[in-house]
């Protein structure tokens, strides 16, 4: 189902007034990642090729982080980008029921713009 333009720019617009939600959310789920591989953040920012407390201050939300140092933070943690951004992607997925549950328990800010997409598809 394609969405239309006013809804796109809704969800971008809510995404960007969210910012800082988004960014600490991200720093989350990246610090999850990496401590499911059992790698220290001295591990993990050797392998990106970035300082250590850099990496920190984006694992705790503080800051946002730039196209090529994602690339790099993923391929150091050898994920696609996509395991840590998919959630904030719209489109076609057929794993939206899972996420929009596994959203529920969590109660984050992701949650709101999932609901509201499966809102506007049901309409």
């Amino acid at each position: 189902m394609e969405i239309p333009n006013t809804e796109i720019i809704k969800i971008n617009d809510y995404i960007l007034k969210h910012k800082s939600n988004f960014t600490k959310e991200f720093g989350l789920e990246l610090k999850k990642l990496r401590e499911e591989r059992k790698m220290t953040a001295e591990d993990l920012a050797e392998r990106a090729i970035t300082p250590v407390s850099y990496l920190r201050q984006i694992e705790n939300g503080e800051y946002g982080v730039s196209l090529i140092k994602f690339i790099s933070i993923c391929n150091a943690l050898e994920i696609n980008p996509s395991q840590l951004i998919s959630d904030y992607i719209i489109g076609d997925k057929t794993n939206d029921d899972l996420i929009f549950n596994e959203f529920q328990k969590n109660k984050n800010i992701s949650k709101n713009i999932i609901e509201y997409m499966k809102n506007k598809k049901s309409l």
